[in-house]
């Protein structure tokens, strides 16, 4: 019985305050509307083959469609997106790459929706001054 008026019931009016506070911060941010953003995002080819190269018109940047907090949306630019296409299995000729919404980095609390256009045609010719190497 010590123990519980010691630990639990002492300040009695300070943890019921404290409560009511939290439950209101709470209220207030789970309260806020969800909004969906659209933001152009710059593509970054990683892990390209040594003795190749991209040829020909390949998009530069994607449309990327975020849900999340308005306000966190408001406070977003397209450069806290980040979007890496691994280009390591790419081989000479022209292969098509595909854009999933997991691909995209995003802030915590967005959510990708959609990614326009989610795939496109690269294709692959050898580097100019390289030999290709022996397989």
């Amino acid at each position: 019985m010590r123990f519980l008026r010691k630990y639990v019931f002492a300040n009695a009016a300070l943890k019921i305050l404290a409560l009511g506070i939290s439950f209101l911060l709470w209220a207030t941010y789970t309260s806020e509307p969800f909004a969906e953003v659209g933001f152009q995002v710059p593509i970054e080819f990683t892990s390209m083959p040594r003795h190749l190269e991209i040829s020909g018109d390949v998009p530069t940047s994607v449309h990327v469609r975020l849900r999340g907090r308005s306000a966190l949306l408001r406070r977003m630019v397209a450069s806290d997106l980040s979007l890496r296409v691994d280009l390591k299995d790419g081989k000479e000729g022209t292969s098509q790459a595909r854009i999933t919404p997991d691909m995209v980095g995003t802030p915590y609390g967005a959510t990708v929706v959609q990614v326009a256009p989610s795939t496109f045609q690269v294709t692959f010719v050898p580097r100019r001054g390289l030999a290709a190497p022996a397989e």
